[in-house]
């Protein structure tokens, strides 16, 4: 039995630095256990052995991959860099660098589904906290058609409700999920009245019903968290595509983001965007640094463009994927790509076989470790390479 730790586990965005790895006979085991990290390290640690480059699914040298990624990329007359599922900070500053001289879009989140319109943060800002701030600080969570128990099982360990407290737990969603089992409070009203309700509690803030609302609108499930609300002088809403995905998803981002601004006109109230791949945080916190703008950024006119289209971007003529799993005209990245890939290289997987820097989705820095050493360069080492191949 080899035994690593304690190390940072990226199985998801929540990035706990605690964890002990044990491999016996090759079974990965993770203490405390967690599906997600298990299935994430079991995953990279298996693509030890995959030939290091391919070319049109035939196993090749890394040079000449890299070779035909670069004339793809010349010849592109409409380039997309997307994927970052597993991205390092140093993978998404390579990606954006090779973008700005490129004249590529940069796109963090998916490309095929519709996009959810022009995002909330940049045109109102957000208000944010620490896990830790949360934890010790929060009187009341809400958790927003969200089930952190399944997609970040210990998110609410590390929120501090792990034993008896105090304070309370929210959830508004209609279905019985393992997280509303162990809330104080379910709200369930269907995802089209999420709209409607954050609208009703903006317009109720420092007012008192019924004289301002009919009764219908203010139903028990609402008049219920508009008391908790009222009563806590320090809360959170966590949030994530439950809220955000699919058409009309930025407006009731927007909405929840305009309550925040509301609630801390006489209290503090802040927001904890849930993630799903940990590299999302990092590619977005990279662009925001260097572009002025996170999410989707268009550096085809010379100068970074925040992308606030509705429906999915067709025109494209060269992809390249980066540390995700997916088709892909180019892919670089530690997981084999779909059967699409023209090129694929193969990478370290930061956090298993190479170190990195990645941001916990509260935006707070970790380094990841290497516990199984690799030889296969990083995805910044390749996409440094990439850039150095394109201006020759």
């Amino acid at each position: 039995m080899v035994d690593f730790g304690p190390v940072t586990c990226a199985g998801c965005a929540l990035l706990c630095d605690d964890v002990l790895v044990s491999d016996a006979d090759g079974a990965v085991r993770l203490t405390p256990e967690c599906p997600l990290g298990t299935a994430w390290f079991s995953e990279r640690a298996r693509q030890a052995n995959a030939p290091a480059a391919a070319i049109q699914g035939q196993p090749a040298e890394v040079n000449a991959a890299l070779t035909h990624a670069a004339e793809l990329l010349r010849g592109a007359r409409r380039p997309l860099l997307h994927g970052f599922d597993g991205a390092t900070v140093e993978d998404a500053r390579a990606a954006v660098a090779l973008a700005d001289r490129l004249g590529a879009l940069v796109a963090t989140g998916g490309v095929e589904a519709l996009w959810p319109g022009a995002p909330a943060v940049p045109l109102r800002g957000a208000s944010t906290a620490t896990l830790g701030e949360i934890r010790d600080r929060s009187r009341l969570v809400v958790v927003w058609r969200e089930d952190p128990e399944r997609t970040h099982p210990r998110l609410l360990e590390r929120l501090g409700f792990d034993g008896d407290s105090e304070r309370m737990l929210a959830v508004v969603d209609d279905a019985d999920t393992a997280t509303a089992g162990r809330s104080g409070m379910q709200l369930r009203w269907t995802r089209e009245r999420d709209l409607e309700a954050l609208t009703i509690l903006h317009a109720l803030i420092g007012t008192r019903p019924p004289e301002t609302v009919h009764a219908r609108e203010l139903d028990q499930p609402l008049s219920g968290l508009l008391e908790s609300v009222r009563a806590a002088p320090h809360m959170a809403f966590v949030y994530g595509a439950g809220l955000t995905a699919g058409a009309g998803g930025q407006r009731r981002a927007l909405a929840l983001h305009e309550l925040i601004r509301a609630l801390c006109q006489e209290r503090h109230a802040v927001t904890l965007q849930l993630l799903g791949p940990p590299g999302a945080r990092s590619a977005d916190d990279v662009l925001a640094w260097q572009s002025g703008y996170s999410g989707n950024v268009d550096f085809a006119s010379g100068h970074p463009e925040l992308v606030t289209a509705t429906r999915p971007l067709d025109d494209f003529d060269v992809a390249l994927l980066v540390e995700s799993s997916g088709a892909a005209e180019i892919a670089v990245g530690s997981l084999p790509p779909g059967p699409d890939a023209q090129v694929w290289i193969r990478t370290a997987a930061a956090g298993v076989s190479a170190r990195g820097t990645a941001h916990r989705l509260d935006g707070v820095p970790l380094a990841l470790q290497a516990p199984r050493p690799d030889d296969a360069p990083t995805a910044a080492a390749v996409l440094t390479r990439l850039l150095e191949a394109v201006q020759r």
